[in-house]
């Protein structure tokens, strides 16, 4: 990929971020804050394509913008846990409360950070270092690098964390394989052979996985802090479920993580 083509591509993705990002406020609608974070994920994630690249400047997100984008999280995740237990609102009042107090508290936190001054900062990092030609094997030593990752969790009996880093290796796949196959060609054609279709299936999974171990550790937090022993049992039962949800995604996720695994090695 020539170098202007590579600096199109980033100024593309970073407006993107940018535009998503003056579009949280005042709505804070979960559609909009997704749309936020899919947008940073999909810079970040072309990123590290870059970074891949050993003749390529050294490019990241600034601090400031990166919290902005972890406080958007904070409030989608709230937002999702309220979604997940709002038919319960009349059994878990407290539960409820909390968790809008926590949606409340991450637009706050957001409205006292956000500022455009952030958005220009990251603009003017991340475009005044010149872009070098990109080689076509950068894409395939990439998805190796990720690939690596999730053999080892396939291999072993992973962790929440280690989950985590395969969700976002399949991520960084997805997009960078999904960008090349749109805009360069050549370097897709390395890695056509690779079982690409299941990584959008797998992402899913991943991600469905970690919002239902998030919910979990939200309720199993907020257990000891109950007073009502009624909204207790209630939060008890329904965590007792959620952890069997949990388990079965869990041994859902890692069959067909090792299908992938086991398809790339074919």
């Amino acid at each position: 990929m020539n170098k202007g083509k590579a600096a199109h591509i980033l100024d593309d993705k970073l407006k993107e971020a940018m535009a998503a990002a003056t579009a949280v406020a005042p709505g804070f609608s979960q559609e909009g804050i997704h749309a936020f974070r899919v947008a940073v994920k999909k810079l970040r994630a072309y990123l590290r394509l870059l970074n891949t690249d050993e003749g390529q400047p050294r490019l990241k997100l600034t601090k400031k913008f990166h919290h902005l984008y972890d406080i958007a999280g904070e409030i989608r995740d709230a937002q999702l846990k309220l979604e997940q237990v709002k038919k319960y609102r009349a059994a878990l009042p407290s539960y409820i409360k909390e968790l809008s107090a926590s949606i409340a508290s991450g637009k706050s936190n957001w409205n006292e950070h956000y500022d455009e001054a952030i958005l220009k900062k990251l603009q003017k990092k991340l475009t005044a270092k010149q872009l070098h030609k990109l080689s076509s094997a950068t894409l395939a030593t990439f998805c190796k690098q990720h690939i690596k990752i999730l053999e080892e969790a396939a291999d072993a009996i992973p962790g929440d964390e280690m989950i985590h880093e395969c969700r976002k290796s399949v991520k960084d796949m997805l997009y960078n394989t999904k960008l090349a196959e749109k805009h360069w060609t050549k370097a897709y054609g390395k890695v056509a052979h690779l079982p690409l279709a299941t990584l959008d299936s797998l992402s899913d999974l991943l991600g469905d996985y970690n919002d239902e171990r998030q919910l979990l550790d939200s309720q199993l937090a907020y257990l000891p802090r109950l007073c009502n022993s009624d909204e207790q049992t209630k939060l008890e039962k329904l965590s007792t479920r959620e952890k069997k949800i949990k388990e079965e995604q869990k041994q859902l996720l890692l069959k067909e993580l090792k299908r992938f695994v086991t398809a790339v090695a074919i």
